[in-house]
Formats: C-alpha cells, sequence, structure tokens
C-alpha cells in the first residue's frame, strides 16, 4: 500500500496532525509506535507494562501536539515525553527511578567522565547513583538526550523551552557533578 502520507517528513506530519487533522494521526503511530515501545521497555523491562506507557505515550503526543514547536525535533521532543511518563510511571510503583536511568547513562559515563582509568561496571554504577540522587529530573533528562540519544544542543533547547546557554549550563553542571565523584571516588578506592 503506497500511502502518499507515509512520505510525508516528520515537519509536514507534525503540522498536520496539529492542524487538527486526526487522520495523520495513526501515520504518526505506524512509523513511530516501534520506537516508543522500545525507549519504554528500556525504562520498565515488562513488557505489559512497556505496551500500557506506549499507549499511554501516543495519548500525551495526541493531546500535546498543539505544543510542539517547529524548531524542535520531533524525536528529541517525543523522547522527552516517553522519560516523563516513564519516569512518573516508576515513580508511582516506588521504584528507584535512578537505578534505571544509571543503567541508561553506564554506557556513555566514559564520555562524560575525565578519566585516566578504566572504571570498573560497580565503580561506575555507584558514581552514577551518587551524582543521581543529587541531580534534578531536567538534570537527568538532559544528560540522557544527550549522551544516551546523541540530540544536539539545538534539538534539546527547542524540544524544552530553554536557552542555548541553559542547556550548555545544566549539561556542564552535571559533568561538572560527575567528574567531582569520579575524583571522590578514586580517592575512596585507594
Amino acid at each position: 500500500m503506497n500511502n502518499p502520507s507515509d512520505k510525508l517528513s516528520d515537519e509536514e506530519l507534525v503540522l498536520r496532525m496539529k492542524s487538527g487533522d486526526n487522520r495523520y494521526f495513526s501515520v504518526f503511530a505506524d512509523r513511530y509506535e516501534k520506537y516508543i515501545l522500545t525507549r519504554c521497555k528500556s525504562y520498565v523491562k515488562d513488557a505489559d507494562s512497556a505496551e500500557d506507557l506506549s499507549q499511554e505515550v501516543m495519548i500525551k503526543v495526541f493531546l500535546q501536539v498543539a505544543n510542539f514547536r517547529k524548531e524542535a525535533k520531533l524525536t528529541t521532543w517525543l523522547f522527552s515525553i516517553i522519560h516523563n511518563t516513564c519516569i512518573d510511571y516508576l515513580r508511582s510503583k516506588k521504584k528507584r527511578t535512578h537505578d534505571v536511568i544509571s543503567e541508561k547513562l553506564a554506557d556513555e559515563v566514559f564520555e562524560i567522565v575525565d578519566a585516566d582509568e578504566e572504571l570498573t561496571e560497580e565503580k561506575t554504577v555507584e558514581i552514577l547513583e551518587t551524582l543521581l540522587d543529587q541531580m534534578t529530573p531536567e538534570g537527568k533528562l538532559i544528560l540522557l538526550l544527550k549522551y544516551k540519544e546523541k540530540h544536539s544542543i539545538n534539538d534539546i533547547q527547542n524540544s524544552l523551552g530553554l536557552s542555548e546557554s541553559a542547556v550548555k549550563m545544566r549539561l556542564k553542571r552535571a559533568k561538572e557533578m560527575l567528574n567531582k565523584l569520579y575524583a571522590e571516588q578514586l580517592k575512596q578506592g585507594k
């Protein structure tokens, strides 16, 4: 089935959804349902919960599409909805949300830390847990967007409604905190 709406760019698709033409929402759903489900599974690890969260994300996208800023990248905006939905769910289930975020950031810690030595996996998790206990949810989200999802500063800025300098400053502070904690952990470990 060769539907011309399948060839729409993300920007065109969102513009049509914002105009109130609800039939384009099914094109959006077809295009992004797998991405949303995969991201939800990375938070909850339970297929049924991930499926429920995916549906909740789709509803939020439908209800919030009018708030999408055209200068933002769709995937960055979508990831922030997924992240917030999953974190809210984990909080409601009294899960330790920083454990989930620690797992998601563990692979990228080497990109953030100024290190000459290799960290053991155990030390990496210990540092991240300490860091994440001290960070704001916004700081965690910015780190995930930048280092895990590999979004640009501009995309993060547009999706979160922050200035470029605010995004850079929050990233800088988060990285400085991580480096400080890393240095403290190395001192304690010797």
